[in-house]
């Protein structure tokens, strides 16, 4: 998208273009304010309770629009009798407002257990106060005994993965696959939930956020990177508080590995639902395969088929797209097939994407480090197959 802050109101304008289409819910864009200020995607969280309303990292306003057009669109969407999805980001934390003295070790990126170096002394941007914002919302200054570890260190241009050891608890939390030996730490400064007052922090704010422009559910960020029982807690207490069945979609990002997903889904006992990413890559190998490609076999393995009741599928989403880390995009001649696989069918819940709707054209750099230009049309017919889902 654009960072000319227009997104908000563009959704509240389509909305009911978009309820007449068949849709029931809208997934949103991070709303609170990035650390790169009007042009972050929101992925890279600064303020959760700066929702376009203070004056920090550059601007007032987000990539998307200003607070009160987020709670004017987030409005619209459920005037027009649908829910209204917001993106959770609690993974991790970036644009640090100090720098502060940490003592860590630096350990192997392809197997974070393993330790490369003695403890030594690091300045970090670990403490956030958040001086535009002055408190307001809330007074909970992040620090070092925060989080688990970072990747840079203040004046040091060699970055690395360096895990804290001077502050709460020890060692990476514990997940339930064992990618890259522990794959807690994903990036910027990782968020340690063993420490109590930041579980209580994240809790009060989810409960803020829930009263500023009430919405329907949750799509949980970067969730492999996370403790399962951090999320099963936070939303049964987050359902406690607001009093209503949220419902919840998490991004556990690993194709192939449906065993995990589905672990991961009984480690939460069944409280969300989860992107059915192994789906998504066959719809990736279908398309560049074509005639080589055995369709018998697309649903093999996938989430949608072991349990239809928690998975969400997609064809493309923002990680798939040309350009980014996790590419897989699906050639353009076979997307009206895959979402005719997953909007013309009973099992799943069929999520689509922004660009093949609209169209979308934008430049970045891939992994080569080269900036390409990348146009994205919209999917034939895909009106036609909204229409014949709900009729």
């Amino acid at each position: 998208m654009p960072a000319d802050g227009n997104l908000w109101k563009q959704l509240k304008e389509e909305a009911p273009k978009l309820k007449s289409m068949g849709f029931s819910s809208v997934w949103m864009p991070p709303a609170y304010k990035s650390m790169k200020g009007p042009d972050g995607v929101g992925y890279a969280p600064y303020d959760l309770y700066d929702l376009g309303e203070f004056d920090q990292k550059s601007s007032v306003r987000t990539k998307y629009g200003t607070r009160q057009e987020y709670i004017d669109a987030v409005k619209a969407v459920r005037e027009n009798k649908m829910h209204a999805i917001v993106d959770v980001v609690l993974n991790h934390k970036a644009g640090g407002d100090e720098k502060e003295k940490v003592t860590v070790v630096k350990v192997d990126p392809d197997n974070r257990n393993k330790v490369v170096s003695d403890p030594f002394e690091i300045e970090a941007f670990t403490k956030f106060t958040f001086p535009g914002r002055n408190k307001k919302y809330s007074d909970f200054i992040w620090d070092f005994m925060c989080f688990t570890g970072v990747d840079s260190a203040a004046g040091q241009p060699e970055c690395g993965i360096f895990r804290i050891i001077n502050g709460y608890g020890d060692g990476w939390q514990e997940l339930i696959d064992t990618e890259k030996g522990d794959y807690d730490y994903l990036m910027f400064d990782d968020i340690n939930f063993r420490n109590e007052h930041v579980r209580n922090e994240v809790s009060y704010w989810a409960k803020w956020y829930y009263e500023q422009a009430p919405f329907d559910g949750v799509r949980l960020d970067a969730v492999k990177h996370m403790p399962a029982w951090f999320y099963n807690e936070w939303l049964q207490r987050f359902r406690q508080d607001t009093g209503q069945e949220i419902f919840a979609v998490a991004e556990y990002w690993s194709p192939g590995k449906t065993d995990v997903l589905l672990k991961y889904i009984e480690a939460t006992n069944g409280s969300l639902s989860v992107f059915d990413a192994t789906l998504q890559q066959h719809f990736h190998h279908a398309s560049r395969q074509g005639k080589d490609y055995d369709l018998s076999k697309i649903f093999e393995n996938t989430l949608v088929a072991a349990d239809p009741l928690k998975a969400v599928t997609l064809v493309s989403n923002h990680d798939t797209q040309p350009l980014q880390a996790l590419e897989a995009p699906v050639e353009q001649w076979f997307k009206p097939l895959a979402y005719a696989l997953i909007l013309l069918r009973d099992e799943g819940y069929p999520c689509v994407f922004y660009p093949d709707l609209y169209g979308a054209h934008y430049k970045d750099k891939g992994n080569d480090g080269n900036e390409a230009e990348i146009w994205l049309d919209k999917v034939e017919n895909i009106d036609k197959l909204l229409q014949a889902r709900c009729d």
